[in-house]
C-alpha cells in the first residue's frame, strides 16, 4: 500500500480591502462538495482562538504592548495548528486559511518597525508550525484603494483597518519582502472582484486538484 496523501495548506493573504473575505467565501462555495476541504481563519479557528482575536481586533486594545499583541498572535496559531491544521493534514485533508504567519510579519514586524524582533518571530514560528509549508496566494491592493474599500464595506471593522495610510503602506511592502520566502502566487486585486476571484479559484483548484 502506499503512503497516505497529506493535505496542503492554502494560505489568502493581503492588506485590508484587498478582498480576502470575499474570496473565502467565493472558495467556500465553489468547493462546498469537497469533504477533503476544511476552511479556517487567523488569528481564531477555535474557541480558544476566537477569543483571542476578539481581544486582539477590539479597539479598546490600541495600548495593547508590542510584546503581548506579537505573542497574542502566535498563541492564537499554536492553538489553530495543534487543534485543526495539524491533524486535518495529517488525515489528508486540505487547509484554505484567510491568513497565516505571513499577515505576523507583514503586521507585528513591518507595521509596527520592529524589525528587531524578527529573528524572534522566526524561532517561535518554527516551534509553532514546524515542518508544515504553506502556499501563499497574496491579494495585492495598493493602500489607498484598499483602505477606501474597507470604509464602504458592511462586517468586522478593526483597530488596523483605520490606521493612517503610511502604516498600511509598510504592510504591503511587508507581504512582498516575506513571500519571497514561500511557494506563493500574487494576485492583483485591484481588478473587479470577480476578475480577482476567478483568478484565485483557478490558482487553488490547480494546487487541489487530484494527481
Amino acid at each position: 500500500m502506499g503512503e497516505s496523501r497529506q493535505g496542503k495548506l492554502i494560505v489568502l493573504e493581503g492588506g485590508e480591502g484587498s478582498g480576502k473575505d470575499a474570496n473565502m467565501a467565493h472558495l467556500e462555495a465553489m468547493f462546498a462538495e469537497r469533504d477533503d476541504v476544511l476552511f479556517t481563519r487567523e488569528p481564531g479557528g477555535t474557541a480558544i482562538g476566537e477569543r483571542i482575536r476578539s481581544l486582539l481586533m477590539d479597539h479598546s486594545s490600541t495600548q495593547m504592548s508590542f510584546q503581548s499583541e506579537l505573542l497574542l498572535f502566535l498563541a492564537a496559531r499554536a492553538q489553530l495548528m495543534d487543534e485543526v491544521i495539524r491533524p486535518a493534514l495529517s488525515a489528508g485533508t486540505h487547509v484554505l486559511a484567510n491568513r497565516f504567519g505571513l499577515s505576523t510579519v507583514a503586521y507585528q514586524i513591518y507595521r509596527a518597525e520592529r524589525h528587531e524582533h524578527r529573528d524572534f518571530l522566526n524561532m517561535v514560528s518554527v516551534q509553532v508550525v514546524g515542518n508544515v509549508v504553506p502556499f501563499y496566494v497574496l491579494l495585492d491592493v495598493d493602500p489607498h484603494v484598499g483602505i477606501a474599500r474597507t470604509q464602504t464595506r458592511k462586517g468586522e471593522i478593526t483597530r488596523f483597518d483605520v490606521e493612517p495610510i503610511e502604516v498600511h503602506t509598510r504592510v504591503r511592502q511587508g507581504y512582498h519582502d516575506a513571500v519571497r520566502d514561500f511557494p506563493h502566487v500574487i494576485v492583483d486585486a485591484s481588478r473587479p472582484l470577480r476578475e480577482v476571484q476567478k483568478d484565485v479559484f483557478n490558482h487553488v483548484h490547480h494546487l487541489l486538484a487530484y494527481d
